[in-house]
């Protein structure tokens, strides 16, 4: 299977180098051109706290320059989702699939409107993993990946996608529903996300915190109702719980949104909290504390607009 990866951060990076190992024939497409090259010059290196491995995926800074694929995985932050769908119009072929592991509500409505809803496949991980320099990533532990056809059936290109998957060391398995794999996702992720993001605290300080985790609860509470009332089965018992294992899983890291807010980047703010809130209103759930974290987010994202050079 020739698969082509948009996007190689930490998930893209860690994904696109597995696979590759697996014998799959992967491409990596970033746009940070040192990380390419030194993918290139000297492979990409995988680690966790008891393994280390460096693959040798092909690394490019254009689609162009990458032949058609038979999967497409997309793993840019969802503010660049369009552009990522426009990047892969060249890679398809009749039979091409796209898979979002993306974070956040609305990457595949942006994605099959483009590539077709035909093509989607919704992908969701705990997995975690960190880009520590260029041509480094780091992860925290190797979780089972969900995928989903975003237009429903499908099976046989699935099954294949699975099979390639776990010959790489990537356990996966089908889900029926995906609107399960979405919001099962976005519960783990919004409370620690925009928590971390709006205290500043590591995750590590976050789990030693109880005011900040008391609010993450509350924020995976309100995701917990939505979905209930949406009639959107989740796949963990207990959500929080789930959250609080990640969170351990990926102590020694800032979260993503985090990261943002360091680097005074637009977050993903729009497609987490300000998801759930969009989806309560139509249910009459009411979304209080992941409103208001949204517009505390908000609110820092325009002064980054203000104060950054023109």
């Amino acid at each position: 299977m020739r698969i082509v990866v948009i996007g190689a951060g930490a998930i893209g990076s860690l994904y696109g180098g597995l696979l590759g190992q697996g014998k799959a024939d992967v491409c990596l497409i970033d746009q940070w051109e040192k990380h390419v090259d030194a993918i290139n010059a000297r492979g990409l290196t995988i680690m966790s706290d008891t393994d280390k491995l460096t693959v040798h995926p092909v690394a490019k800074n254009t689609a162009e320059s990458c032949a058609p694929a038979d999967l497409v995985i997309i793993c840019v932050k969802s503010t660049d989702t369009e552009m990522a769908a426009i990047l892969a119009e060249p890679l398809m072929k009749p039979q091409t699939k796209v898979l979002t592991l993306q974070n956040g509500m609305g990457n595949a409505e942006k994605l099959a409107e483009v590539l077709g809803a035909e093509r989607i496949v919704v992908g969701t991980t705990l997995m975690g993993a960190v880009l520590l320099d260029k041509g480094l990533v780091m992860h925290g532990d190797i979780k089972t990946t969900q995928i989903a056809s975003w237009a429903g059936g499908d099976e046989e290109n699935l099954t294949e996608i699975v099979k390639v998957f776990k010959r790489s060391g990537l356990p996966t398995t089908i889900e029926n529903n995906v609107n399960s794999l979405l919001w099962s996702k976005l519960a783990i992720h919004v409370g620690l996300n925009t928590v971390t993001a709006l205290t500043g605290a590591t995750n590590k300080e976050f789990l030693a915190l109880p005011e900040a985790i008391r609010l993450a609860r509350m924020i995976v509470a309100e995701v917990v109702a939505v979905a209930t009332a949406a009639d959107i089965p989740l796949l963990y018992p207990n959500c929080a719980q789930e959250m609080m294992a990640y969170a351990e899983a990926m102590k020694e890291y800032n979260s993503p949104m985090l990261q943002d807010i360091l680097h005074k980047h637009k977050t993903e703010v729009s497609v987490l909290s300000c998801a759930v809130v969009k989806e309560g209103r139509k249910h009459g759930i009411p979304t209080p504390v992941n409103e208001a974290v949204a517009l505390a987010i908000n609110t820092i994202e325009d002064l980054f607009a203000k104060t950054m050079p023109k």
